[in-house]
């Protein structure tokens, strides 16, 4: 139960509006970054989660997420190199046998949070290695690339190299189908995108995307969602710049929770430009 998108932003495509923090000005192209919003969508049972903070992962890079408080993962994670990793559940019917044990899938994240590039990642997505996990969608971004997302099923995984055209990237543990048709249709009616390549246009339409419910109030459809067991527990927008990487949190639905506080790294300068 979540809803995720991004925009990227080169020297050749403006960011519309400002950029806080990020050494730009209104107007002004920002090289080789990109915003990101991912709405996470909850079980009221669940508990609390841990508001993000500064990491390293094994071999040595930085990153910053916040954490689940019942298995200790997390949903999201971006490192100094600008590089972010998501994670959605997946199918609610798996194709494989279920286990009597599974690993968490917020433990993938934190293991790909220290990737240097999609490679690296390319590399873990193998059905040998992927079996403790349930079914899950896994979404990577990084500077100046297009997103690779990964759709694991319990027996097979497929992978996209050209992630945006798949956007927005939508779960829901209750009425998938009705829940990604309706949210499509309101992103199709809120965002701009690239025809080409499906990238959008503006992010300031994507953040108030990711924000939007119906004027009678949050439902299970919107973005911004509530129903009786489940809700949007967080927002974290990413901003990956030239100089520096920033996750801000919101704890609660963003379209009623004022923004959270903003954890910072510098980038790594070795990822820039890099391909």
């Amino acid at each position: 139960m979540c809803t995720l998108t991004w925009a990227h932003h080169t020297s050749d495509r403006p960011v519309a509006g400002p950029v806080t923090n990020l050494g730009s000005e209104a107007g002004v192209a920002t090289r080789d970054g990109y915003r990101l919003w991912f709405n996470r969508d909850e079980m009221r049972s669940r508990g609390p989660e841990v508001p993000p903070r500064v990491e390293q992962a094994r071999g040595g890079l930085n990153y910053i997420a916040p954490s689940d408080s019942d298995a200790g993962g997390t949903w999201i994670a971006v490192n100094e190199l600008g590089i972010t990793v998501c994670l959605l559940n997946g199918s609610r019917a798996p194709r494989a046998p279920d286990r009597e044990e599974w690993t968490s899938r917020g433990h993938l994240v934190r293991e790909l949070a220290g990737a240097r590039n999609h490679a690296e990642v390319w590399r873990r997505m193998a059905p040998s290695q992927l079996s403790p996990f349930r079914p899950l969608v896994l979404a990577v971004i990084a500077p100046g690339r297009p997103a690779l997302i990964v759709r694991w099923d319990g027996k097979d995984a497929v992978l996209d190299p050209r992630g945006e055209l798949q956007l927005p990237i939508i779960s829901s543990s209750d009425q998938q189908s009705e829940v990604d048709r309706s949210r499509r249709q309101r992103f199709r009616e809120m965002v701009r995108t690239d025809a080409r390549s499906g990238e959008p246009v503006d992010p300031a339409e994507l953040e108030a995307y990711q924000s939007w419910t119906p004027l009678g109030g949050p439902d299970a459809f919107s973005p911004s969602m509530s129903r009786p067991d489940a809700g949007t527990r967080s927002q974290c927008m990413v901003a990956v710049g030239p100089d520096e990487v920033q996750l801000r949190y919101t704890a609660g639905p963003p379209h009623c929770t004022p923004p959270g506080p903003t954890v910072c790294l510098p980038r790594q300068a070795q990822a820039r430009g890099r391909r």
